[in-house]
């Protein structure tokens, strides 16, 4: 009998965690600003997000998305970027950063530079799991870390062994 419960247990238990586990996905990333709206522009300029939503007045934290207008950035479904105040006395930790698919990491990087982004490591070629990419490593201009990185064509994730 204890072992007929234990196993029906087991079952119950890793039924469950497999719902849960269904459900997940990535709805936002949260990185330290000094000054959210003019880092606000920084991201617009370098990387095509738009101001979707503010909090505080004056605002302590801004919530962007992609969109080609802010109306459809609102209207759609990619996962939020939120830029929140930080202390001046916090320290960045470089570990800690965001992480952009982008198409072309050349005409990316450029645009990050133009908006006054700082090279931290230039365009490298790399295997991750079972794929050549190409990557690089920025700061924005409150020192947050963004890695870019560059997939194969057709390809719209990274392809591990």
């Amino acid at each position: 009998m204890k072992r007929t419960t234990a196993a029906t247990l087991a079952l119950a238990a890793a039924t469950w965690m497999t719902c849960v586990h269904a459900d997940v996905g990535v709805l936002a990333v949260r990185l330290g600003a000094k000054d959210v709206v003019a880092l606000a522009k920084f991201y617009e300029a370098a990387l095509g997000l738009k101001e979707i939503d503010r909090v505080g007045q004056p605002p302590t934290e801004l919530i962007m998305r992609y969109g080609t207008t802010v109306a459809a950035a609102k209207a759609g479904s990619s996962p939020e970027f939120l830029l929140a105040r930080r202390e001046p006395s916090a320290t960045n930790d470089p570990i800690t950063h965001a992480i952009f698919h982008v198409s072309n990491l050349a005409a990316t990087v450029a645009a990050a530079k133009a908006a006054g982004a700082t090279i931290k490591t230039d365009v490298a070629s790399v295997t991750i799991g079972a794929m050549k990419l190409k990557i690089a490593t920025l700061a924005d201009p409150d020192g947050n870390v963004l890695e870019l990185m560059q997939l194969p064509k057709g390809a719209n994730h990274i392809q591990h062994p």
